[in-house]
């Protein structure tokens, strides 16, 4: 079958549901599935058992006479040597395999030594116990020689093996070896179009995080992206706002206002990525204290997208902050026409009412992110405060303690806003009752004092 798309790819890969398979890619579409000490040899000697084994007994034997056979102070078997070895560019006869088609598209799609040439996926049936034999920690000991031994009819086995000691880039590939002294026979192969491989690769890493940085995520990977012959590319707006986004969830603030200001410099013609620059800039200036900058900048993402929720959210958040409730209002009010299953901006609609003294909806507006959020400790704590400007003691009661057990720190949050309970009563002209005002400030009630006494 011949692709020239991801989806037709995924198309053809989803027919192998009948079993467990392996695939692997190669760069080339005249290649078959051979491992790599093969090619050291001759070609009419490619497919010899005897002649496979012993170039990798070779190697191993060089190997170790050089002390290269233990890794942090423990020895190594002959496998796991070879392992070793081909991780760091020794040709040996373990075969790479993944068990994710999307992995051996992405080394399919790679250079090749012959640029005109298309690509090629092979996928291999692996749960076959006639065909293959899986390596134990026990087989694993054993010396390469006995992977190469015909069985009482003369055949040979074909062996899978996934390491034990897995590192990140076994990991990141899905990675399993095939080898043994019998060629391999692929139950289908798909040519990827050379014209399309670009494209391939760019579909792979925006859908799917498949690219080389992910694929080689150790030292070595990362010092090959920076090789000589890679040439430098300076990233464009998508990788300029990942860098944004990166940095602010590592709070380094100012480095990803700097990424997102290079977002909007460069003016991709992609205006939903223009519109999340601002908008996620004006988040990193508004954790700065910078409201008015961060205003700015929610206008900006809204202008470039007009039904942008989230930056509507944000504005309205930005203006609760500098005290301008009227305008947050009608911002938290266009975020939730937008999505009016948003618990949290119900919760905070509620909280501007509270700060214009009108309780009555707040509540309503905490009844609802209650209903979508039950587990919204904040509006549980929010609209406990509300009923005690109303003078619903019991309702109080019941919210606030409520919060207090789902880990809110009521009386830090009372204090915050009313600095003590005396305030709160003299600013609203209420007499909180007793236990309610001891909720607040960790004080005995008389009752407590007296069982205390007596």
């Amino acid at each position: 079958m011949y692709v020239t798309t991801l989806s037709e790819f995924i198309e053809w890969a989803a027919q192998f549901k009948d079993g467990k398979y392996l695939f692997r890619g190669v760069p080339n579409h005249t290649s078959g599935i051979e491992a790599s000490a093969g090619r050291r040899l001759p070609e009419a000697e490619r497919n010899n058992p005897s002649r496979l084994l012993k170039i990798n007994q070779r190697l191993i034997e060089d190997a170790r006479s050089l002390g290269h056979d233990q890794k942090n102070g423990q020895p190594l078997s002959d496998l796991e040597l070879l392992a070793e070895l081909q991780h760091f560019g020794a040709a040996t006869c373990l075969i790479d395999f993944s068990r994710s088609a999307l992995v051996a598209l992405w080394f399919a799609c790679q250079q090749s030594t012959r640029e005109e040439a298309n690509d090629k996926v092979f996928s291999v049936r692996s749960d076959d116990p006639v065909r293959f034999k899986t390596v134990t920690p026990k087989l694993i000991e054993e010396n390469i020689d006995s992977f190469f031994k015909p069985d009482e009819n003369g055949r040979y086995r074909l062996y899978q093996w996934q390491p034990k000691l897995q590192n990140n880039r076994i990991i990141a590939q899905h990675s399993v070896f095939i080898f043994g002294g019998v060629q391999i026979e692929a139950e289908a192969e798909c040519v990827i179009m050379k014209s399309s491989k670009q494209e391939i690769l760019k579909s792979l890493d925006k859908l799917s995080d498949i690219a080389e940085a992910s694929m080689y995520p150790d030292f070595d990977g990362f010092a090959r992206l920076h090789a000589h012959d890679k040439p430098y590319i300076e990233p464009d707006a998508r990788g300029y706002l990942q860098r944004g986004i990166e940095a602010h969830q590592n709070n380094n603030l100012d480095d990803a206002i700097a990424y997102y200001t290079e977002v909007i410099r460069l003016d991709p013609a992609d205006t939903d990525i223009i519109a999340r620059a601002y908008n996620y800039r004006g988040l990193a200036y508004g954790k700065k204290g910078d409201y008015d900058r961060a205003i700015v900048d929610f206008n900006e993402a809204i202008e470039l997208k007009g039904n942008y929720t989230e930056a509507y959210y944000n504005r309205g958040t930005a203006y609760h902050f500098k005290g301008d409730h009227d305008r947050a209002l009608v911002d938290f009010t266009k975020a939730i026409e937008l999505n009016p299953n948003d618990p949290i901006a119900y919760n905070n609609r509620g909280t501007v009412y509270g700060k214009k003294g009108d309780y009555d909806r707040a509540i309503v507006d905490y009844n609802k992110a209650i209903e979508l959020k039950p587990e919204l400790a904040p509006a549980y704590n929010n609209r406990g405060l509300a009923w005690l400007h109303l003078g619903e003691w019991d309702k109080a009661k019941s919210d606030l303690t409520t919060a207090s057990n789902m880990e809110i720190n009521i009386i830090t949050a009372f204090h915050h806003l009313y600095e003590s309970v005396e305030n709160f009563e003299r600013e609203n002209r209420v007499q909180v009752p007793e236990d309610i005002a001891a909720m607040l400030t960790n004080r005995l009630t008389s009752e407590e004092i007296a069982i205390v006494e007596n």
